[in-house]
């Protein structure tokens, strides 16, 4: 006779729910459903968000008659942080041992204050890794006695990214193209859970999830941006989002400029989520030779229209919604699951066995309590390896005591730098409590030295790179006339146009707008350059330093002429983050040397943001 297993998500707009039947013949979905719930405002502290989705979870249940069936529970992303730890052993049983001494130190509070459980992953050569996820015990027991309370039977609670990972289609175990092969890169899918508050990615393999990364971004700030740039109420920025917020992409047909802005609006939102994905793809590369060869998306926020070609050009991979493995769970065809990948999940798992479960780490702390039972069997093994047993665990203590004190000291140095004084852990806690509920992403930087190193050079490359030389062109280096070949004279060549061997010339200096100087030893005069060219190869532009700082870049550069700070400076103010970009005095005969200065708001969205509502001031 078959059973009914039920998985709950809880998510911050909708509860998800997932109903499926297991028996001989295996699992088969039945049903899959969710409800809304209805928003808060986010600034009332008397309202507890998370109160009102457990609500609407009991109370879908208790609707459907599903509270006597077994359920899986999908905690909120929010709750949940993930590591992958390495041991230089591979053996499952000896990783389950040691998961929860390597574990400590790994999360901000200590093991016994966590709900965690883990997964044995493949690791390199004969070492092997573990996938651990964790949250707070504080923050998931109130959800578990809650459940019990109303008589449900909680079999299973784990992750969103770990129950998505257990139902999604893996992909298939075929060899490596030569290309990632001669790098030694193993193919992998890349499941880009977005949700409301943040994002999950999961690197798949073919025998599972080889990796979780979790980031506190997600659809609420696109809701944000929205309501800041429309000045609309959370909940109106909230359902525009839903209903007419898209990403530009190619595909478009052409828009006002309207739609250009809106469009704009979203991309900007969600461009650190995208900066977030490289981020992950370089990491997965660098440290564990997986490469991204596929994405798949699931979460809310794979309705956001244009979001797949979105990020196929992004990336430059292909990209699709969610699909679960059919050979896993019955009855997954011909159905959009994005949205329900996480408690279908959690289902399954409850029906079978979960892929990751969090289980309550103080419950199982006294797991060593089988030595003292078995005294008597081990004193008969012999004096002699108790011995060495006893050297061998009091050499473990003191080490264990030794990294305390190391852990101590390195805290105390960590707080004197960052709070001005030493502090405990109960204080740090006090400390983070403190600001908990503080949008924190604000104070990451939007774009780092490098990416604003890369528009600076991006602005100061020429325009005409690579073209032809127009007859005349004075080689700087030798002072003579470029042959149309791009051979000075004397040199031997083929005209590319004739085919005809090149003669040494005698082509005479004209007015070409090109620097050198003409026949009779004068500084010859340029024409002018259009200011929308940019930079040009005759500026022959170079930087003698570039400064770039938290809010301020400085750069001193030398060129041919004078007007080539005009031009650049126009070429910098397409960049909007940097902002009164202002021209300095031109210094120098032949060389002319000039600095320029501007305000650098690429570091933070608030400078960044700031400066878009007060406009574009840029000083010439």
């Amino acid at each position: 006779m078959a059973n009914k297993f039920v998985g709950v998500d809880l998510g911050s707009h909708h509860v998800k729910v997932v109903v499926v039947s297991a028996g001989l013949r295996g699992v088969q979905v039945t049903d899959a459903f969710s409800e809304p719930v209805s928003q808060v405002p986010s600034d009332d502290p008397e309202v507890d968000p998370l109160g009102a989705v457990l609500a609407v979870a009991l109370g879908a249940l208790k609707q459907r008659r599903l509270l006597s069936h077994p359920v899986g529970l999908v905690l909120p992303p929010g709750l949940c942080s993930y590591r992958l730890l390495s041991f230089p052993f591979s053996d499952e049983r000896r990783i389950a041992q040691a998961v929860g001494f390597e574990a400590e130190g790994q999360f901000p509070v200590p093991v016994e204050e966590l709900f965690y459980g883990h997964l044995v992953v493949p690791g390199s050569g004969q070492g092997g890794r573990a996938l651990v996820a964790a949250a707070r015990r504080d923050r998931v027991q109130p959800i578990s006695d809650i459940f019990k309370r109303a008589d449900v039977e909680l079999k299973v609670v784990t992750s969103g990214a770990a129950a998505m990972a257990q139902v999604a289609a893996r992909p298939a175990p075929t060899p490596a193209s030569p290309e990632l092969a001669e790098r030694g890169l193993e193919p992998i899918t890349l499941i880009i859970d977005m949700g409301h508050a943040s994002t999950q990615l999961v690197a798949m393999g073919p025998k599972g999830p080889r990796a979780i990364r979790a980031v506190r971004r997600g659809g609420r700030h696109i809701t944000a941006a929205l309501a800041k740039a429309y000045k609309l109420s959370d909940l109106d920025a909230e359902a525009g989002k839903h209903r007419d917020a898209f990403l530009p992409h190619h595909g478009l047909e052409s828009m006002d400029d309207e739609q250009l802005d809106a469009g704009r609006i979203v991309a900007k939102a969600i461009d650190p989520i995208i900066r977030e994905i490289g981020h992950t793809r370089m990491w997965l590369r660098a440290t564990y030779k997986l490469e991204v060869t596929k994405v798949m998306l699931a979460g809310g926020g794979a309705a956001l229209q244009g979001l797949v070609p979105y990020l196929e050009e992004q990336t430059g991979v292909d990209v699709q919604r969610f699909m679960p493995s059919a050979t896993v769970v019955k009855g997954t065809q011909g159905r959009d699951w994005a949205n329900y990948a996480g408690a279908l999940g959690a289902a399954f798992g409850a029906a079978r066995r979960p892929l990751l479960q969090l289980h309550d780490a103080s419950a199982v702390s006294g797991e060593g309590s089988w030595i003292q039972e078995r005294m008597s069997s081990l004193v008969a093994i012999g004096v002699a390896v108790m011995a060495f047993g006893a050297l061998d665990t009091i050499a473990q203590v003191k080490a264990l005591e030794a990294e305390q004190v190391a852990y101590e000291d390195e805290l105390a140095a960590a707080t004197l730098e960052t709070f001005g004084e030493e502090l405990g852990p109960s204080k740090i806690e006090a400390k983070l409590a403190s600001v908990e509920g503080q949008d924190m992403v604000s104070l990451v930087p939007e774009k780092g030295a490098l990416e604003v190193l890369a528009m600076i050079v991006e602005s100061a490359t020429p325009s005409d790179l690579g073209a032809a030389p127009p007859p005349g062109t004075i080689d700087p280096a030798t002072g003579q006339p470029v042959t149309p070949g791009g051979l000075m004279p004397g040199m031997t060549g083929t005209d590319p146009s004739t085919g005809a061997p090149l003669m040494p010339t005698a082509t005479p200096l004209v007015d070409d707008g090109q620097p050198g100087t003409t026949a009779d030893g004068e500084e010859k005069k340029v024409g002018p350059i259009e200011l929308e060219r940019g930079i040009v190869m005759a500026d022959e532009l170079s930087f003698s330093s570039v400064e770039i700082r938290e809010r301020k870049v400085e750069l001193k550069i030398d060129a041919n002429f004078s007007a080539t700070q005009d031009r650049l400076n126009y070429k910098l103010k397409q960049h909007g983050c940097l902002a009164n970009i202002s021209n300095g005095k031109v210094r120098g005969a032949t060389r002319k040397n000039f600095e320029m200065t501007m305000d650098n708001n690429c570091y933070y969205a608030t400078a960044d943001e700031d400066a878009e509502a007060s406009g574009e001031g840029a000083k010439g």
